[in-house]
C-alpha cells in the first residue's frame, strides 16, 4: 500500500509478509500483513508449472538455439583468426624476402609486421575472452537427466525434507525480477 518492500516475519507456529517501514521509522502501526501461506501456494504452484516438462522441453530448446548461435559464432570467430593468419604469415614473408640493404622498406615492413602481429595476439585474446563468457553446452545425458528430474520436482518440492531455504534457492534461480 505504501510502496515499500514487505518483509517476513515468523512466529507463532506461523508466517507473515509485514510491511512494516513506517512503524521502525516513525512508531505508526504496520502497514500491510498478510498471511503467507496464500502467497506461498501461489508461488509455488507458478514455480511448478515453469518447471513441468513442457516448459523444461521449452527451455531445452532455447538451450539447442543458442548453442546453434553460438555454432555459428565460433565459425565467425574461425573465420577471423584465419584470416589474421594469414594476414601475420604475408607481412612475414614479406619482411624476409626483403633486401637489408632496403633499410626503409625493412623498416616499414618491420612495422607492418609488427601490427599484424599484434592484431593477430588482439584478436586471439577477445577469442579466449569470447569463450570464456559462453555458456557450456548440455550433453545428451544431461538433457535426460533434466527431464527425468523435472518429472520428479512436485514431489520433491512438498517433500517434508525439502526445507524453505532449499525452496527459496529454486525460486531464486527462476525469478529474473519481480516488478510491481
Amino acid at each position: 500500500r505504501c510502496g515499500h518492500r514487505m518483509a517476513p516475519q515468523y512466529g507463532g507456529g506461523y508466517a507473515r509478509y509485514v510491511c512494516a517501514r513506517d512503524a521502525v521509522d516513525y512508531g505508526s502501526k504496520l502497514c500491510v500483513t498478510l498471511g503467507a501461506r496464500c502467497v506461498d501456494d501461489t508461488v509455488s504452484s507458478l514455480v511448478l508449472r515453469a518447471l513441468e516438462p513442457s516448459a523444461l522441453d521449452v527451455s531445452l530448446q532455447v538451450a539447442e538455439d543458442i548453442e546453434t548461435e553460438r555454432r555459428r559464432l565460433d565459425e565467425a570467430w574461425r573465420l577471423r583468426l584465419e584470416r589474421a593468419q594469414y594476414d601475420a604469415d604475408r607481412a612475414m614473408r614479406q619482411y624476409h624476402v626483403v633486401e637489408p640493404e632496403n633499410r626503409l622498406v625493412a623498416r616499414t615492413l618491420e612495422r607492418q609486421l609488427e601490427q599484424k602481429l599484434n592484431a593477430q595476439r588482439a584478436l586471439q585474446e577477445d577469442h579466449r575472452r569470447f569463450e570464456a563468457q559462453q555458456p557450456t553446452t548440455l550433453t545428451v545425458e544431461e538433457r535426460e537427466s533434466i527431464r527425468a528430474l523435472a518429472a520428479n520436482i512436485p514431489a520433491l518440492w512438498s517433500a517434508a525434507s525439502t526445507s524453505t531455504a532449499e525452496r527459496q534457492t529454486i525460486v531464486r534461480q527462476l525469478v529474473d525480477k519481480i516488478v510491481p
